[in-house]
């Protein structure tokens, strides 16, 4: 089952949620419509340049990263929130930036594809 995931782990979720399906589902569903939300900050911050906005918005998603055990995600997002909050320029935020987008689009197609398998 867990070769179909490459961003969140099944394992972590389950774990996390006490093995309780109606809380899953409950969680997943509010994932689904916070994450884009929370990304969607994010990439704003990076638009306009507010490396203590980037930091903040990094900070505040990785929480969620964890309970879903996208371990790799969370990692990511904790490069980017120290970046900016040391200051680094935005050509080196950027760099880490734009996987991001590519992994949270993937997070939110295995999130949807996990939720139906319950």
């Amino acid at each position: 089952m867990n070769e179909d995931y490459t961003v969140i782990d099944p394992v972590a979720i389950q774990q996390n949620m006490m093995q309780n399906t109606e809380l899953i589902k409950q969680f997943l569903d509010l994932y689904l419509v916070q994450i884009p939300v929370d990304f969607a900050g994010l990439t704003k911050a990076m638009s306009n340049g507010q490396q203590m906005d980037i930091s903040s918005k990094a900070h505040h998603i990785k929480p969620t990263m964890e309970y879903i055990g996208a371990t790799k995600l969370r990692a990511a997002l904790q490069e980017l929130e120290t970046a900016a909050k040391n200051g680094a320029n935005m050509q080196t935020l950027e760099q880490l930036f734009i996987p991001l987008e590519q992994q949270f689009a993937r997070l939110l197609s295995e999130i949807s594809a996990y939720l139906k398998s319950l």
